[in-house]
């Protein structure tokens, strides 16, 4: 990590155009592959949601298809034209990481949790399993009801008039309305709304 020390020089050495871009390029490189994987990942995360089907298909489908899509373009743009936009727009004279106090508060608290997790590494993996294990009896109900039936027992029904009629005009075809409803023997109660949202 020779090319990260040089990030740290002194007011009197700044880097030189040509150091920055290496510097960036060789960083670049070494977080490209996390964040196409982190993508991947993710991604996959949706799968579950891709099986709906029935209403829960309809609802939730164009969530994920946009997510996925968004996931897809982000990676795409931050392994390639964020480095450019770094070199072009990093200025001036560039911290260590230790300098921002978020990060030190954040480093308490991941580097003792990796190193343990780096100590005992088949526990680690154990509860990882045992997770996964965990999970199986729910993989075993996919394909059963996921949202509770929406039947509220209302109906909305929505007339449409011409733009130009008068407010008195709508207010006596929605007592018309009403009173036509209110004669089906099913109908419990009619309330009318005049207007648009």
């Amino acid at each position: 990590m020779s090319w990260f020390k040089n990030i740290f020089r002194l007011k009197k050495d700044p880097l030189t155009p040509a150091e920055r871009a290496e510097i960036i390029e060789k960083s670049s490189k070494q977080v490209g592959p996390g964040v196409f994987f982190s993508t991947v990942v993710t991604i996959a995360s949706f799968l579950p949601v891709f099986m709906l089907t029935g209403m829960e298909g309809k609802l939730f489908s164009p969530l994920a298809w946009t997510k996925t899509f968004i996931l897809l373009v982000d990676a795409f743009l931050a392994i390639t034209l964020t480095p450019v936009l770094i070199v072009l727009l990093l200025r001036g004279k560039l911290k260590p990481e230790s300098a921002n106090p978020i990060n030190r508060f954040l480093e308490k608290i991941y580097t003792p949790i990796l190193k343990w997790c780096l100590k005992y590494r088949k526990t680690t993996i154990g509860i990882n399993l045992l997770a996964l294990a965990v999970s199986v009896p729910m993989m075993l109900h996919v394909g059963t009801e996921f949202m509770p039936p929406l039947d509220e027992g209302s109906l909305l029904f929505m007339p449409v008039t011409l733009p130009d009629v008068s407010n008195s005009e709508v207010k006596r075809l929605l007592q018309i309305q009403d009173k036509l409803i209110k004669t089906v023997p099913e109908v419990s109660h009619v309330m009318g709304k005049a207007g648009r949202a």
